[in-house]
């Protein structure tokens, strides 16, 4: 038992630099996470469609096209990791619904708008509005006689 066998020690050998190359090969950044497989598998075959390019007139062009085949049905599957579908993404609140309560009065609207204005300007938000007053009889000032009220 003190010998080993010639098959033994090449399998040894062939284990030993398979190691060592994955130890040069693969990207401590991608490593372990699958998108980072996916990745890695994507860029193996990308990678050795551009070797066998380099073979000029002498390469083989099936198996150019085959690698980058390969590399593109990966790619294929990385994209789907990398850039969300828009029908998947989730609004936060139904964009059809009216952007103001449908009950609301003109003067909760005035209070709704008004305390919006305070809040910015609480933060240091500087605005420049014209104020805008209503006469003591809850009338328009000169220059709103155009304006019709909305019929409910």
């Amino acid at each position: 038992m003190g010998h080993r066998l010639k098959k033994t020690i090449r399998r040894d050998m062939a284990v030993q630099r398979a190691a060592e190359l994955l130890a040069q090969q693969t990207d401590p950044q991608f490593a372990l996470e699958a998108m980072g497989v996916l990745q890695e598998v994507m860029a193996h075959f990308y990678n050795k469609a551009r070797v066998l390019k380099t073979l000029g007139a002498d390469a083989d062009f099936d198996a150019i096209d085959a690698a980058m085949d390969r590399a593109g049905k990966w790619a294929e599957k990385l994209a789907v990791f990398k850039h969300a579908k828009i029908q998947a993404m989730r609004l936060a609140s139904d964009p059809n619904a009216p952007v103001l309560p449908e009950t609301m009065t003109l003067e909760e609207l005035r209070e709704s708008i008004e305390g919006d204005i305070a809040r910015l300007r609480e933060r240091g938000v500087q605005l420049s509005l014209p104020r805008h007053e209503v006469n003591g009889n809850g009338n328009e000032p000169e220059g709103a006689e155009g304006v019709v009220p909305r019929e409910e």
